[in-house]
């Protein structure tokens, strides 16, 4: 496996060089592939310079035989994103943070994630307020909504018969997955090229990669192996997308849960639904609408591997110990809740159970997938 190819002393040295020539830089660092240790032989040198005097163009310079791509970039536009970098504020009815455009992430990714040459008081005062943490969960929800919806597509077209477009929106919904299981891991970066080196090298998703893999490169040689793979690569996605939302948000992902084979004697979670956080709570969006729930509820959503009901209501305590004080008949209402709501199949409902206070899942038009706006006098979205 290609080991982790960063810049070299002497290409930092060339950098420096090259911005000894320049007049009037405040700000300089050194971005792209190599800073984040994803180069490779034929990588571009790329120094990102911020000041007044600065050329209007990009150019590149050589020193002592090494090529330098200088990117002038303007102040202001460094101003705005360290403020759409200092916390995280998307709610469910104001996504616009998770809704930039990719030229403005990935520019926030190289800031993020450069090494610094150049800053003079003034920026790095202002850099002190730019948060790694809030690019890790703006990429993480980011991504599991992108996921929501080429996951609503596959469905779509499968209920059209269109076999194809439902491979391929299969297919871009578990890449989404995975960026958003990378960035929950605090590995940050934008762009399909790298994708499997990255789940290589990442600890959280090394154990997963494999099984990634395959699912990615499998023969589609009949209508039975399209909708097979469809199937396979939403539940996967929507398990990852899980796991970030609960264990890789207040800190980055460490583990997933180990590969193993889904059972077919209890209920299991439909791959059509992503878990994403918001500042305002949590949302289950599936392909016809978007639903309020609760971390109880992605926590218990999260282990529905078609095991039978009783396996589960053991093994829940010590899976989950956040579960460990609920019923078997609240567990079995919960369920019967996301059976309705199409984010659980093949549960039987016993109808003994009673509703818990915070097993929750329920409508809410802010949530949807597109957030809803109420009727005028219908009060707020709820």
């Amino acid at each position: 496996m290609t080991m982790d190819i960063s810049f070299t002393q002497a290409q930092v040295d060339a950098a420096k060089g090259v911005l000894a020539q320049l007049d009037g830089a405040e700000l300089a660092f050194l971005g792209g592939s190599l800073a984040v240790g994803l180069g490779h032989a034929m990588s571009d040198i790329d120094l990102y310079v911020v000041g007044d005097g600065l050329p209007d163009r990009e150019l590149t310079y050589q020193h002592d035989g090494t090529w330098v791509h200088v990117n002038p970039l303007p102040a202001g536009k460094v101003a705005e994103l360290v403020a759409l970098a200092t916390g995280y504020r998307a709610t469910g009815m104001d996504r616009s943070q998770l809704a930039a455009d990719v030229k403005t992430l990935n520019a926030l990714v190289r800031l993020v994630t450069g090494w610094r040459v150049l800053a003079s008081p003034e920026w790095v005062a202002r850099l002190e307020t730019l948060s790694r943490d809030t690019v890790r969960k703006i990429l993480a929800a980011r991504h599991a909504n992108v996921f929501a919806a080429y996951a609503e597509d596959a469905c779509g077209a499968l209920c059209s018969g269109d076999l194809f477009t439902a491979a391929t929106a299969s297919q871009l919904a578990l890449d989404a997955a995975c960026e958003a299981t990378l960035a929950a891991a605090g590995d940050l970066y934008l762009g399909p090229k790298f994708l499997f080196r990255r789940l290589a090298r990442t600890p959280a998703t090394a154990p997963w990669r494999d099984h990634l893999w395959r699912l990615t490169h499998r023969d589609l040689d009949s209508d039975g192996a399209i909708r097979t793979a469809v199937d396979e690569r939403l539940r996967a996605g929507s398990q990852l997308l899980a796991w970030c939302a609960v264990d890789g948000w207040d800190q980055p992902l460490a583990s997933l849960p180990a590969l193993r084979q889904a059972g077919s004697q209890g209920p299991r979670r439909s791959g059509y639904f992503a878990p994403i956080r918001f500042v305002d709570g949590w949302a289950m969006i599936g392909p016809e609408d978007g639903y309020e729930v609760s971390e109880q509820i992605v926590r218990l959503w999260r282990r529905l591997d078609g095991d039978p009901l009783p396996d589960l209501y053991a093994a829940l305590p010590g899976a989950e110990p956040q579960l460990a004080g609920y019923s078997a008949g609240e567990i079995d209402t919960a369920l019967a809740t996301l059976s309705e709501l199409g984010a659980v199949e093949d549960h039987q409902a016993s109808g003994v159970g009673q509703p818990s206070d915070t097993l929750i899942a329920r409508e809410s038009p802010r949530f949807s997938c597109h957030p809803k706006v109420a009727p005028a006098g219908a009060g707020q979205p709820c």
